[in-house]
């Protein structure tokens, strides 16, 4: 059994727990609920050498990712995006770079009918890029406490390419283009449930699969326990696991900026795959088991913001 440890990031924490004060817009979820303009919203940065790379990676990938992380954000809490706001800071000599970002940017935006409202510019000696994304509060917004106990746990598309996309890219390999395509150019809209009404909470998979399932076992107060053996395995995830002498388990669990979704419901239902049971409790954890027996989680390591 695991409830986190450093994979939650205190640090984080305390300062979303510090800005966030005493308001209330369920700010800790995937996007703030603004009951009174009828929005939710929420915010994503990325920064050059930390969250992407010009070394192996293009501008055009970048905006495009930049966008993605955003609307995944939108699609979890069962909104649909339609507007955002731009910022961004460039280098003074690299505007042609900050021009083909802006493009990844805009085609993302063109594809799903997502209109810029406005932003800002800035210099910087790296480039940052930021989008805060607006959509339509839904009814009832799907938010991480929602899980009970009974319920079934979701995802809705296998996990686990994403991180073998970075692997590949950055060790300049040949073939995976299924996982190049995964890492470099996600696309949260080709896994949106069809139906978001039998669902009792969701999150989208940012950090990985392990870190949002903790803090859906966490927001909702409840024991999670996961089957290893549901998870559906991509090809090109056994093959890089080989190439690289990993464990599956680690790029299952452990890949990060997959922006597909965690869901649950007090039914059995045919979107996405079951891979797991909401229990009771008293301490929020979760506990991931196969044939073999319990799993042992702290083999799983994760993206954090601070190290």
């Amino acid at each position: 059994m695991y409830d986190g440890g450093k994979m939650l990031n205190n640090k984080e924490w305390e300062l979303i727990n510090i800005a966030a004060g005493k308001d209330n817009l369920h700010i800790g979820d995937d996007c703030a609920v603004w009951d009174e303009k009828n929005l939710v919203v929420t915010t994503d940065h990325m920064c050059e050498n930390i969250h992407f790379d010009f070394s192996f990676m293009t501008p055009e990938s970048v905006g495009w990712r930049l966008m993605a992380a955003n609307a995944s954000d939108i699609i979890s809490m069962g909104s649909k995006p339609t507007h955002f706001l731009l910022n961004i800071a460039v280098p003074s000599s690299e505007m042609e770079i900050a021009k083909k970002i802006i493009s990844g940017i805009k085609s993302f935006a063109g594809k799903y009918n997502i209109k810029i409202m406005g932003g800002d510019t800035t210099g910087s000696q790296f480039f940052m890029v930021g989008a805060t994304m607006f959509g339509e509060k839904p009814e009832k917004p799907l938010l991480r406490s929602g899980a009970k106990p009974g319920d079934f746990v979701y995802i809705s598309s296998p996990t686990g390419l994403s991180k073998c996309g970075l692997l590949h890219l950055q060790y300049s390999t040949n073939g995976f283009e299924l996982s190049k395509k995964k890492f470099l150019y996600p696309d949260p809209f080709e896994t949106v449930p069809s139906s978001f009404e039998c669902m009792s909470s969701a999150i989208d998979i940012s950090d990985s699969l392990i870190s949002e399932l903790i803090l859906l076992a966490k927001s909702s107060k409840v024991h999670i326990k996961i089957d290893l053996d549901k998870i559906p395995i991509e090809k090109e995830v056994e093959q890089t696991a080989k190439l690289f002498k990993m464990n599956v388990e680690e790029l299952v669990l452990g890949s990060g900026e997959e922006f597909s979704l965690i869901f649950t419901s007090d039914r059995e239902i045919k979107q996405g795959y079951k891979i797991g049971r909401v229990y009771e409790t008293k301490e929020p954890e979760v506990e991931v088991f196969n044939k073999n027996g319990v799993f042992d989680l702290s083999r799983i390591a994760v993206f954090t913001h601070f190290g």
